[in-house]
């Protein structure tokens, strides 16, 4: 049964909305001088100009009525201080070394990141204060952070919801006025003068009916919350049957998609989300069904395979490659999932209350995720910075030899670090390998810094599965200089690629093709050629056989046959006519060759 909110509705007096929407013209003015370069100008600041006028101003709407004045100005600065300090670095960091001279690019590539990440930080921190605003204590009870944060999050995603809907229906009406030769709404359209300014107000808005209105909000949320626990029964049994399986599938399996982490870290998000949608504020109680209070501790009891199997998948992975950016983040989202199956097993293993220890551990987990973002967007544990320092520990340890080094990673994906790093070992005082280290290093940082350079990568043997095991790739096929966005498989352009192999004659001409099918990744097999100046080309692509291991095990099996084109092509000006032949069976996808493989079976007796 649906609960009341813990949260009574504030009164909010008409100086209130006036003084919001101050504040939104306030922020689209600012946004636009940002956006037209007419202030904040300096790159190391324009990122944290950005931050701050995009999310402070929410801060101080949603704040307006909420806490007293005192605290909201005191808040509002603390949280622009910090979203300052959060883009001066994330532009810092991005700085181009190498230039002469240095350049600090004016939007970071990592710009989405940051600014989703201070999204978080933001909204956890926010529900936190106005919690203990409203309870006026440091601490708030659960049930407050509860109503508190679900209907931050509400009014914001609604707030999203009707800006997004009135630039639609502005462009509407611009498109419309174009019919008839009117074009002044498209311009103004194209004026951030006037677009800026307006989603801003149009936001505000939404977030002002919204706060006015939290009876709304409150059925929303009922509703929302009611639907989502209803999954827990379907999510529970598939994800516990994914586990019972491991044990007599084994992980092999799971390694091979070099993506286990992140689908393994999906389900823990998943399963904590759902458990709380069941569990709600915990007043709930025995008014949930009981197919609910069971799938919801078994949940509890799950997350913590699935986070120790995430953890052994990084832990594989960094010690055979070392850290990188990406397995960074991973092990930060690692860190707040063990808060969660820690305490989550703490909760199920309860017999007092359904889940009554649930409220403490999303508090911590809270605290935790705020620490672990702020220590991501920071000098202390900035991903680059520790993978950077990572692998040159792995180059003076010889656990990689400097000729396999993968110097280009520091010149080019590893921000201002990779580029100090680089250009240390160019000195020539780094571990017992300097020496040659040092050459590699001057080599990498002497070449043009063109996009074809980044893609001559050399392919390794241990990488390429041969079909069968004695043949062997012609040594005419190129190791390198393959490019990217060319469709060609992964093994060809990055050292995580791998591929299997099979030597096919296609034509007939007594010269085998290359048929290559990657491994692990969503890559489509093709056909490379060898012209009769000796030139290996693309030749053919199988988009169909996609991740399709009924494919290759067909292949590997050698259970098939080379047949001639039932019909000869036509060929106008040099060029063939493609021809669809209507009635005939062909395969056009993974399932289709399912399909017809299971056809073909012989029926049992």
């Amino acid at each position: 049964m649906p609960i009341m909110p813990a949260v009574a509705a504030p009164q909010t007096p008409k100086p209130i909305g006036l003084a919001r929407a101050a504040i939104c013209l306030v922020q689209g003015v600012l946004l636009y001088l940002l956006f037209a370069d007419k202030a904040f100008t300096d790159p190391l600041i324009h990122t944290a100009a950005l931050l701050a006028c995009g999310l402070v101003p929410v801060v101080a709407i949603s704040g307006l009525g909420n806490l007293r004045p005192a605290m909201l100005g005191l808040w509002s600065a603390v949280a622009a201080i910090v979203l300052t300090m959060i883009g001066m670095h994330a532009a810092w960091r991005e700085t181009l070394l190498l230039e002469v001279p240095a350049i600090t690019p004016k939007w970071p590539p990592m710009l989405a990141l940051v600014c989703f990440f201070s999204l978080i930080i933001l909204f956890i921190a926010h529900s936190l204060v106005l919690s203990a605003a409203h309870d006026r204590r440091r601490l708030a009870s659960y049930a407050t952070h509860f109503d508190i944060a679900w209907k931050l999050f509400i009014q914001l995603a609604f707030s999203v919801f009707f800006t997004g809907a009135l630039y639609l229906a502005m462009w509407l009406g611009a498109s419309l006025f174009n019919l008839v030769k009117i074009g002044f709404l498209t311009e103004l359209m194209k004026s951030s003068a006037f677009l800026n300014p307006l989603l801003a107000c149009a936001f505000a808005c939404a977030l002002h009916l919204t706060d006015v209105r939290p009876a709304i909000v409150h059925g929303i949320r009922g509703l929302l919350l009611v639907l989502m626990s209803w999954l827990l029964p379907v999510a529970t049994p598939l994800i516990g049957g994914f586990i019972l399986c491991l044990p007599f599938t084994g992980l092999d399996a799971l390694w091979a998609t070099r993506h286990a982490t992140v689908a393994l870290l999906a389900a823990v998000a998943l399963l904590v989300v759902l458990i709380n949608a069941a569990w709600q504020n915990g007043e709930m109680g025995d008014s949930v069904a009981p197919v609910l209070r069971l799938c919801a501790r078994i949940a509890c009891v799950l997350l913590l395979p699935l986070t120790a199997i995430a953890i052994y998948a990084l832990g594989l992975r960094v010690a055979d490659h070392g850290w990188t950016s990406d397995r960074i983040f991973a092990a930060a989202a690692l860190l707040v999932a063990s808060f969660y199956a820690l305490g989550y097993i703490y909760a199920a293993i309860d017999k007092g209350a359904w889940l009554r220890r649930v409220a403490p551990v999303n508090l911590a987990a809270a605290y935790a995720a705020i620490a672990v973002l702020l220590a991501l967007l920071s000098p202390l544990a900035d991903p680059d910075r520790i993978a950077v320092n990572s692998q040159i520990a792995r180059l003076e340890s010889g656990a990689v030899s400097a000729s396999e080094f993968d110097y280009r990673f520091l010149k080019r994906q590893s921000k201002r670090y990779g580029a100090a790093a680089l250009l240390k070992l160019k000195e020539g005082k780094t571990g017992p390998q300097a020496t040659l280290a040092a050459e590699h290093a001057t080599r990498i940082l002497a070449e043009s810094d063109d996009y074809n350079m980044f893609e001559q990568y050399t392919v390794k043997p241990a990488q390429l599965a041969m079909w069968p095991a004695s043949a062997s790739l012609p040594a005419s096929f190129p190791r390198s200089d393959w490019k990217r966005n060319t469709g060609v498989p992964p093994c060809l352009i990055e050292a995580q690629g791998r591929c299997d192999v099979f030597l096919i004659d296609f034509d007939a001409d007594g010269k085998n093709e290359i048929l290559m099918t990657a491994i692990g990744a969503f890559s489509a097999p093709v056909v490379f050629s060898q012209a009769p100046e000796g030139k290996w080309t693309l030749s053919a692509r199988l988009h169909g056989m996609v991740q399709c291991p009924l494919f290759v095990d067909t292949l590997k099996r050698g259970d098939y046959k080379l047949v001639a084109p039932r019909t000869r092509q036509i060929e106008i000006a040099g060029v063939p006519l493609r021809m669809e032949t209507v009635g005939a069976q062909s395969l056009g996808s993974c399932n289709d060759l399912i399909n017809a493989v299971n056809a073909a079976k012989p029926p049992k007796e």
